[in-house]
Formats: structure tokens, sequence, C-alpha cells
């Protein structure tokens, strides 16, 4: 139990997110206190009732934002963090519930005991709000932090990758492609330029390239998609859902605006460009012919 209370709880929230979460708590005991009206509502007959109302949600939404503002800039933020905070944001609520119940609804006289009946009916509309909320804030702060985190990652990942790419250029090295298969139990080294083609089969991937001037063919277990995260380059491009081609590779092309054909050394088969790739593709090829 006192590992669970004193688990790190995401609490990255922002200024409007609190704000946000303030108003949603006020609106959802605002409407449990229409539903099941306690305090005695049930019996207050007026024709403003629902406005006369109004005030607890203003209770629980100012309560919440305070108590949550405060607790926001806590250094560790754990569980038993959350349970307090939430404990702390009824006990305010009650206290303010229970004086305006008493001073201007029901006008009763002011006393411990009917301070814990309203403690009582707080804690029984406030809690199931509680959790409700801890856990969506939980879940949504949780994948708030990961997807921060993979942007970090992806960020840095792109500035060595660039860093590295940058170096291979001044230093003139050609480019080194590595391809590793879905389970990580196979993976082999190759450059840019020896690089051909790769052709999707099922679950596998047909790849043809060179090694020591020898043309080779390699399938291996993983998606084109993933392929295409390992190899892809500025010549080397998806031309069709099941086929990523070296551009440089090209021989010939030919076709129109319904579909192009290419072809390459050492192929038996033409392979078609799609339409949809054409607009990103053919350009390439252009480029690459008009190349001296």
């Amino acid at each position: 139990m006192a590992m669970v209370l004193n688990t790190l709880f995401p609490n990255n929230e922002t200024h409007k997110e609190v704000i946000i979460s303030s108003i949603l708590v006020g609106f959802s005991v605002y409407l449990l206190l229409i539903i099941y009206q306690p305090y005695g509502t049930s019996e207050f007959q007026n024709d403003h009732k629902y406005l006369l109302l109004l005030p607890y949600f203003i209770f629980f939404a100012i309560c919440f934002g305070s108590v949550s503002a405060y607790f926001r800039n806590s250094r560790k933020y754990t569980v038993l963090t959350e349970v307090c905070k939430n404990i702390l944001i009824l006990l305010a609520s009650s206290v303010f519930c229970y004086f305006y119940n008493s001073l201007l609804l029901s006008r009763v006289h002011l006393s411990f005991e009917n301070y814990l009946y309203m403690l009582a009916y707080t804690s029984a509309l406030g809690i199931p709000v509680m959790i409700a909320f801890t856990l969506g804030r939980y879940i949504y702060f949780n994948h708030k932090a990961n997807v921060n985190n993979i942007t970090e990652i992806s960020q840095k990942v792109n500035h060595d990758l660039t860093d590295r790419s940058d170096d291979r250029i001044l230093n003139g090295d050609p480019k080194s492609l590595t391809i590793t298969s879905d389970y990580a139990n196979f993976s082999f080294q190759l450059t840019e330029e020896n690089f051909i083609y790769a052709e999707a089969a099922d679950n596998y991937c047909i790849i043809y390239f060179y090694k020591e001037s020898n043309f080779v063919k390699e399938m291996i277990r993983i998606s084109l998609n993933k392929l295409l995260d390992q190899v892809q380059t500025d010549n080397i491009r998806q031309i069709h859902r099941s086929c990523i081609v070296n551009l440089k590779r090209v021989n010939k092309f030919k076709g129109n605006a319904s579909g192009y054909k290419i072809s390459i050394k050492d192929i038996d088969k033409e392979l078609t460009i799609s339409r949809n790739y054409i607009p990103s593709i053919v350009p390439v090829l252009k480029d690459i012919a008009a190349r001296p």
C-alpha cells in the first residue's frame, strides 16, 4: 500500500487545464445535485430552485481550482499527494456548502453535527466525481508525458541523424543503411548506392541489392512501412504500396498522369509507379536524368 501511495503521479497540467478541470468538476457536481437533490433540496420548493443550486457548482469549481493550483508546484507529486489534494477539496467545498445551505437556504442554526451531515453529503457527491477525474487526469497526463518524451527523443534522433548525414557529406562517405527484421534477430548493413529495390510479400519483404558487385536477393520478416523507415533517403523512395526503389538505379521511365513504368538494371520486370506517388517521384527521376 505504501509503495502505491509513493508512486509518482503525472501532474504537468497548465493553468488552462486547471481551469477547464475545475469547471468540469463543478458542473459534474451540479448535475448530480439536480439529479439526486441532497441537502434537503428535494423538499425545497422554489421557482428558481436550479438557480439556487448554482452556487454549489461555483464552490466546487473554486475549491478544485485553488487547491489544484496550490499543489501544482509540488516538487514530488505522488498518488498520496493526489489523495490529500482531493480530501482537501472535499473539506473546503463542504465548508462553503454548509454555510450557504444553513444561512441562506435552510436557515437553520449552525452546529458541528449539521456540518458532519453536510460533509457526508458532500463526500457522497464529490468522491465519485473525484475518482473519475483522478483516473481521467492520470490517463491524460500520462499520455501527454509519453507523447512529449517521444517527441523529444524523435527530435534528438533526427538531430543526431542530421549531424551524421552532414558529417558523411563533408567527409565524402557513402550513406550506410541498417536493415533490422521485426524481431531484431536478423540485420545487415549496406550503402545507399548498393540498394536496388524492395517489394512486399505478405509479412515479409524481398530486398534486392549489390554485395561486393554481386546481385543479391534477401528475404526478411518486416513490413514495408517499417523497412521504409529504415532505408528512406532523398533517392530511396516508396513508389507503390508494395514497392520501394532506389531512384538512382532507374535506367528509364515512361508514362503519363495515369501511371508510370520504370526499368532497373538486372531486374527483368518493369515496376509501376502508382498515381499517388507520381507527383513526388517523377520530378526526382527527371532531376536525376538531367544530371551530367
